[in-house]
């Protein structure tokens, strides 16, 4: 299954920057996106036992746990099922290589980093690309907000 017209990837953002969560999800939307924020990464990392996201944005400069440690968590295997909490395509927004290294980035399991300042035009088209991606390596998945509905 490819990203269609008609489909919208549902992105989680991870961010406390207000300003950064609103620039992208103002952003997202307008570019064919649907979008859920999320300050903390502990309160991300709960609503993964509920509900899965096609794309996880994660601030570097996260608060409190931190991008490393969520993103670590995020891809720890389950002691009770030996799952991930998600397997999804998780992309790191920084400010500079200074805050976050995209060699950190991928070793704590995102698929890449993003450098501000971006345009979000040139954001949608990556992010569109991680999706049509990680979708061919798993065409038996759900889009996330199907997955959703049937719960």
């Amino acid at each position: 299954m490819t990203v269609s017209d008609s489909t919208r990837p549902h992105v989680l953002i991870v961010s406390d920057d207000t300003g950064l969560a609103t620039f992208l999800t103002e952003g997202l939307v307008v570019a064919g996106f649907w979008t859920s924020t999320i300050a903390s990464a502990l309160q991300a990392l709960e609503v993964f036992r509920l509900r899965t996201f096609d794309l996880i944005i994660v601030d570097a400069a996260l608060q409190g746990l931190g991008a490393i440690e969520f993103l670590t968590r995020l891809r720890s295997r389950q002691r009770a099922t030996g799952e991930t909490l998600s397997d999804r395509p998780a992309i790191v927004i920084a400010e500079s290589s200074r805050e976050m290294t995209e060699a950190e980035a991928v070793d704590v399991g995102a698929v890449g980093i993003v450098y501000a300042p971006f345009e979000i035009d040139e954001l949608a088209l990556a992010l569109f690309a991680t999706v049509r991606a990680w979708r061919d390596a798993h065409p038996e998945a759900d889009w996330a907000d199907e997955l959703a509905q049937r719960s």
